[in-house]
């Protein structure tokens, strides 16, 4: 089931250009300084323990309402996994936010391109074209596993549950950014742990939807595939896969070329998100056979 609800989820998407209307987190920026301010002074607030605590209430909801609709029907908890599931997508769809991009930087309004590559970047941008397309590649490379991989696989495992769980600290991590204490370094761990598998299997994605050979000489040695940052190690895979050296000289090609490099990479990321598809579907036939 979890295949057909990723499935589903997918193609709502792609193809619903309101969805991303829809993914509001505000309510969760509330409720986390709503906790805070009740968890501060406490000997446990600026430990793992306290971070869990915060995002404990959302994921026992989460599991209680779709048990409670299983136990009715288990049409209920399916179209339930479907609604989470698409709402911990994003949270904006990263194939329409790259394809505004594109359509900007290839008409030559670079003032919108850096409009539409600010969604991307999630920071206020001023960099030169050329440059501004190297920054948006990389992005997308660590978004398409923040964003679509790392969802799908918490998902694929632990069904509602582990794609809100992994949505909540992805969304800490961000809020950590603003004020670095220990709490945020609580956070940010958290997010590494749950972050660190996906990650992989993104990274082995690329390779196979790419070219695996390029994707593992991007590497300083084979330890980065364990202990390099995994944003890191996802650019320096991805630019591997696509045969592209991250040292190249920006001077060296127009903008066109850049512009280019932005939509094989996007080529790439779909290839994987196929990949990783495919992967679950032959699991999923397996059990079945079994």
């Amino acid at each position: 089931m979890s295949l057909i609800s990723i499935l589903i989820s997918l193609g709502i998407e792609s193809y619903w250009d309101q969805v991303d209307r829809l993914r509001r987190y505000d309510w969760f920026e509330n409720y986390s300084h709503w906790m805070t301010e009740k968890l501060h002074g406490q000997p446990f607030y600026h430990s793992p323990a306290g971070v869990l605590l915060l995002i404990a209430p959302l994921v026992l909801a989460v599991w209680l309402v779709n048990a409670m609709l299983g136990g009715v029907l288990s049409l209920f908890s399916f179209v339930f996994g479907v609604i989470v599931l698409l709402y911990c997508l994003g949270p904006r769809t990263l194939a329409r936010d790259v394809q505004a991009y594109l359509d900007a930087a290839e008409a030559g309004d670079h003032e919108q391109a850096k409009q539409f590559a600010q969604e991307i970047l999630g920071r206020p941008v001023d960099e030169k074209p050329q440059q501004l397309a190297e920054a948006v590649k990389e992005a997308i490379l660590v978004q398409a596993n923040d964003r679509l991989i790392a969802v799908m696989f918490w998902f694929a495992l632990l069904g509602p549950v582990g794609a809100v769980m992994f949505r909540a600290s992805a969304l800490l991590k961000e809020q950590s950014l603003l004020v670095p204490d220990k709490f945020s370094q609580s956070a940010n761990d958290l997010f590494w742990i749950m972050n660190w598998i996906p990650a992989r299997l993104c990274i082995i994605g690329y390779a196979l939807a790419g070219n695996f050979i390029d994707t593992v000489s991007y590497w300083r040695s084979l330890n980065d595939f364990w202990r390099r940052d995994s944003s890191d190690l996802l650019v320096a895979s991805g630019v591997g896969a696509l045969r592209q050296d991250v040292r190249s000289d920006l001077a060296d090609a127009d903008d066109e070329v850049f512009i280019h490099g932005v939509a094989h990479t996007m080529s790439l990321i779909k290839r994987t998100i196929i990949v990783f598809i495919t992967v679950l579907a032959l699991m999923t036939l397996t059990g079945w056979l079994i």
